[in-house]
């Protein structure tokens, strides 16, 4: 099991998150203990991190259930204060979070890393693009600005999803790199890139943060299927504005911007991205 004095003990001593670690063996959702861990803790005390070791009640984006072995994963979720720069640009810490975690599997496996449009961290196996980790982001606002923030992440390590019960193909990180991941150490890596691109976006820095994301995206250039709470679009994903909306071209021609929804690929390589 991951504890804090563990977890620590690989960061920097001036890092600048986190600040306060908890660790469980069960929760329901990672994101509601932080949320509360917020409300409840003195400003000084954030960012909090909160890892899990199972979560009964995990969620990912649209509500979906998010299921892992216990120990299998890692499963967290950073409660923070937003630098100024994400309050009026949220996005900008799905950014960080992503390509971070980008970052960290690149370090700690030989695997070839990509995004899947807005925020799914996909590796490629010997037969495509399988997804390993999803992130989700919630927060506060007060008069449309962000106030708080957390940022979950669920990262299959050792054990992979049913395909039965997912959309897309899934993999975990040991499975598609054939060799064991220490959580520990790959977590502190992660924690360590989480830092450094928090540290830019402190500065008021998010440009680099963004191309960097923006190049990272397997989702343009392809002709896409996107479900929203409203409507399903099709067309080419031809860009990302730099609030991280995707701009389709539609079949009339016309230019969409969708600042969220479900993504598919449509044609013979819809299985891979």
């Amino acid at each position: 099991m991951l504890d804090p004095v563990a977890i620590r003990a690989g960061l920097a001593s001036e890092a600048m998150l986190p600040v306060t670690i908890y660790c469980y063996d069960q929760v329901g959702s990672t994101m509601d203990v932080a949320r509360t861990a917020i409300q409840s803790l003195p400003p000084a005390a954030l960012p909090v991190l909160v890892v899990a070791e199972e979560q009964t009640a995990g969620r990912g984006r649209l509500g979906r259930r998010w299921f892992a072995p216990p120990g299998s994963a890692l499963l967290f979720s950073l409660g923070l204060y937003p630098p100024p720069i994400a309050t009026t640009t949220p996005t900008a810490l799905i950014w960080m979070a992503a390509v971070a975690l980008i970052e960290a599997i690149e370090r700690e496996t030989p695997l070839r890393v990509g995004l899947k449009w807005p925020n799914d961290v996909l590796v490629q196996t010997a037969t495509g693009w399988a997804k390993t980790a999803g992130i989700l982001l919630e927060g506060g606002w007060d008069k449309n600005r962000l106030v708080w923030a957390i940022i979950g992440c669920g990262v299959n390590i050792s054990a992979a999803p049913d395909p039965e019960v997912t959309r897309y193909p899934a993999t975990a990180l040991a499975i598609a790199a054939a060799t064991p991941i220490d959580r520990l150490q790959f977590l502190q890596t992660l924690l360590q890139r989480y830092d450094y691109w928090f540290r830019q976006l402190q500065a008021g820095d998010s440009e680099f943060l963004w191309q960097t994301w923006r190049n990272r995206l397997l989702t343009l250039g392809q002709v896409v299927q996107i479900t929203t709470l409203t409507d399903i679009i099709c067309g080419e994903a031809i860009d990302v504005d730099r609030n991280g909306s995707l701009i389709v071209r539609d079949g009339s021609g016309a230019l969409r911007w969708i600042e969220s929804g479900d993504v598919g690929i449509i044609g013979d390589h819809a299985s891979d991205v």
